[in-house]
This record gives C-alpha cells, sequence and structure tokens, in this order.
C-alpha cells in the first residue's frame, strides 16, 4: 500500500512540474491564462474499517485549473492591436462557409488583429474576429448570435462618375511679353496645339472615366484680342483637348472667349463655354478668373467626377466601435466588436493559441459588446500579455520538485522495507 501512496503522490508532483513548466513556457506568449493543478486526497475504506484507522492512499489530480487575472498591457501602436480592459473574450471564427458566416465559433483574449488577404479582420492564426454590423453613425442594427459576421474593411469606398463638369480658376497675364510662345495677338496661325505659336499657354485639367479613372486632358488658351481705340477689353480663346481629342466648343464662331475690363476683372464668356464632340460634353466655369501683370497661374482646378476614395485612417474607439476615413471625408462606422463572456470560464476547454471553446461546464456564452454587460472596454493599439508571474512559478517550481524527491524517497524507503521482508530466514 505505501508503494502504490508513494506512486501516486509522484505521478501528482510530475503533473504539477508538467503544468508549471507549460506556464514557464507561455510566459512570453500574449493574452496567455496560466493553469494550476489542484489535487485531492484519496481514502478507501470498507464498511469494517474503523474510521479512526483508516490510512490515506495517496492523491490525483483533480483538475487543471486556468486562471483568467488580468494580464498586463503592452503599447504597440498598431491601431488592430486591442487589449480588454476587463471581462471578456473576444469572438473569432476558424473557417467561414459560402456565405462569410463561421462554422465554428472560438473565444480568446488575444486580441493581435490584422487585415488578412481579403480586407477581413483576423489574428496570426487565420482566425476571423466576428463583430455586430452597424450603421454609418456606429449604432448597432442588431445584436443576436444570428448577427455575428466577419469585419470586412473596404480599401476603397464610393461610386465612380465621369467628369461633365469643369471649374478653373486662373490668372491670366496682361502683358504680352508672357504669352509664351505665341507670335501675335491674334496669332498667325489657327489653333493647332501641336503648333506651338498659336497659343499662349496650356494646362493639364482634371477629367476621369465612368470608372473613375484619370484621363489625359489639356485646356489650351490664345490671346486673341487687345485693347483697342474702339474697346478696352482683352480677350482669350480657350480650348480643349481630352485623351487626345479637340473637343470643339459649341458656340456658333467654333471656339469659346472670356473677356476682361481695363481693371482685370472678367466681363464676359460665351455662354457656359460648352466643348462636344461625339464622345461626349463638358463645360467650363472660369468664373473668379482675372486678369493682372504677372505670368499665367493656375490658382485652382476642380471637377465632378467621381474616383472611389482610398482608407486614409483606421480606428478602434474604447465602445469597440471601429471606425474608418477615406479621403477627406467623416468617417463612418464599419462594424462593433463582439465580446462574449460565460458563467464559468474556468469551465472552458482549451484549444491552444491562446483561445478556448464553450464546454458543459462553462455555461452558455452570453454576446454584447464592450462596455455593456459587465464586459470590459477595448483599448486598441494594445495587447494583452501573459498574465503568468515568472518569479513565482520558478518557486512553485522548486517546491514541486522537492515534492516529486519526497515522493522518491518515501517509494524507496517502502522498497527497502519490503526487500528487509524478503531476506527474514527461518
Amino acid at each position: 500500500m505505501s508503494m502504490t501512496t508513494a506512486l501516486s503522490g509522484l505521478i501528482a508532483a510530475q503533473q504539477d512540474i508538467s503544468t508549471t513548466s507549460h506556464n514557464i513556457a507561455n510566459v512570453g506568449t500574449n493574452a496567455f491564462r496560466k493553469s494550476r493543478a489542484e489535487f485531492v486526497d484519496d481514502y478507501y475504506t470498507s464498511p469494517m474499517d474503523s474510521v479512526r484507522t483508516v490510512v490515506g492512499s495517496g492523491t490525483h489530480m483533480n483538475r487543471v485549473a486556468v486562471q483568467f487575472e488580468q494580464g498586463n498591457f503592452v503599447a504597440t501602436g498598431q491601431t488592430l492591436d486591442m487589449g480588454i480592459q476587463g471581462p471578456g473574450f473576444f469572438t473569432v471564427a476558424p473557417q467561414l462557409d459560402i456565405n462569410n458566416q463561421p462554422t465554428e465559433v472560438l473565444y480568446t483574449r488575444n486580441g493581435g488583429f490584422k487585415l488578412n488577404e481579403n480586407g477581413m479582420i483576423g489574428d496570426g492564426a487565420g482566425r476571423v474576429m466576428l463583430a455586430w454590423p452597424v450603421a454609418q453613425d456606429g449604432s448597432v442594427l442588431q445584436m443576436t448570435p444570428e448577427a455575428l459576421g466577419p469585419v470586412h474593411v473596404p480599401l476603397m469606398q464610393g461610386a465612380s462618375s465621369a467628369t461633365e463638369n469643369l471649374s478653373l480658376h486662373l490668372r491670366m497675364p496682361s502683358s504680352n511679353d508672357m504669352l509664351g510662345s505665341q507670335d501675335a495677338v491674334p496669332p498667325t496661325n489657327a489653333f493647332d496645339p501641336d503648333d506651338a505659336t498659336s497659343f499662349a499657354f496650356s494646362t493639364a485639367v482634371p477629367v476621369v472615366d465612368a470608372d473613375g479613372n484619370a484621363i489625359e486632358a489639356r485646356a489650351y488658351f490664345v490671346k486673341s484680342a487687345e485693347p483697342n481705340a474702339t474697346s478696352t477689353e482683352t480677350e482669350f480663346q480657350m480650348h480643349l483637348m481630352v485623351d487626345g481629342l479637340v473637343f470643339p466648343s459649341t458656340d456658333p464662331s467654333g471656339f469659346s472667349t472670356f473677356s476682361f475690363d481695363a481693371g482685370g476683372v472678367l466681363t464676359a464668356t460665351s455662354g457656359a463655354m460648352e466643348f462636344a464632340n461625339s464622345v461626349g460634353t463638358y463645360s467650363v466655369d472660369v468664373t473668379g478668373t482675372r486678369m493682372e501683370d504677372n505670368p499665367f497661374v493656375v490658382l485652382s482646378a476642380d471637377h465632378d467626377g467621381g474616383s472611389p476614395e482610398g482608407l486614409s485612417n483606421l480606428e478602434v474607439d474604447q465602445m469597440g466601435v471601429i471606425w474608418a476615413n477615406y479621403g477627406t471625408d467623416d468617417r463612418i462606422a464599419l462594424a462593433r466588436v463582439a465580446l462574449t463572456n460565460f458563467p464559468n470560464p474556468q469551465g472552458l476547454s482549451q484549444d491552444g493559441n491562446a483561445s478556448f471553446k464553450m464546454a458543459a461546464e462553462s455555461g452558455e456564452p452570453t454576446y454584447s459588446a464592450p462596455g455593456e454587460k459587465g464586459l470590459g472596454q477595448v483599448q486598441s493599439g494594445m495587447l494583452e500579455r501573459s498574465n503568468v508571474d515568472l518569479t513565482e512559478e520558478l518557486v512553485h517550481l522548486i517546491t514541486a520538485q522537492r515534492n516529486y524527491q519526497a515522493n522518491a524517497k518515501a517509494m524507496e524507503t517502502s522498497s527497502s522495507l519490503m526487500q528487509t521482508i524478503m531476506n527474514i530466514r527461518n
């Protein structure tokens, strides 16, 4: 009996050492939860035994209890790194079905997330984070387990539309010494984009096609008239070329003009300054343009074409709402992080990668969001470290080692006694 008792102690000490070694091995694992080996003593009695004389039969492991104390936070500066300040678990899915719905759900406090190849927020183990759908102002649309889904972060946002209207704000020179290569006023030759003597200057203008792709476009300006005995006005003609094609003016004269009074103030344009051919039509507005004794300059150029805006900023607030900015537009909400808690977290089944599965002893999950139903808040740019205290574990390792040695000594003593009995002679 003493041999088996000592053996049970050896086994228990070995299990204690293994548990402690596992803790020490994961001291650097983000969000790792340390474990504690718990043992119970064994007593085996029969109805005829006296309770006063029953000797214990050793020990055995009752359970390995995971400890869920908060770990320390470390700042990373990465927006999608998240730590939970308080109770709760991130909800992640190892796989999604064809409808992007989770086929299995796991729970973890490791918030080392990033964008994966599909633009979804996931962790280093390839699992996607699950969240609640929201309106653009961040309000949750639905908070039921069926509504949980992956967070997709589009890299581009917005619709495409072709340019139709342009707005140019220019400064035109009043002196003929600032007309570039134009040979005379008006020029000797008719306008030709390949003949630099037929125009004073040109500039690129912003134009996009129906897909939002930029296409080459230039506006050309010709000084066509200057003040004389009958008029104090200075006149410029404008020509437009888009994607290598000349767009003639719809003005009956065949070109669009705008003029300035003696003070350099814009006085007139030829209607809406429409330019058209079989490909399309463009309207150009030069309101605010002035003439000064300075070289030609483009102060601003704008158009009404639309291109998708690129993702310019991503942030996560303490309530777990994920916000995105596209271009210079106001931020919009993409989703709200889903957190989960259990009646008995120590009843969860460990699944590796610092994650857990629901088990019968854990109870049913309670799904909610950061800051609600007693759950913690999310700290963006932070990661929770392991809650292992290395000093404590090393001391415990020494204690477990001594326990092992003591039980080994008890077994040796028991073996020695048995050998003494075997050596008895009549």
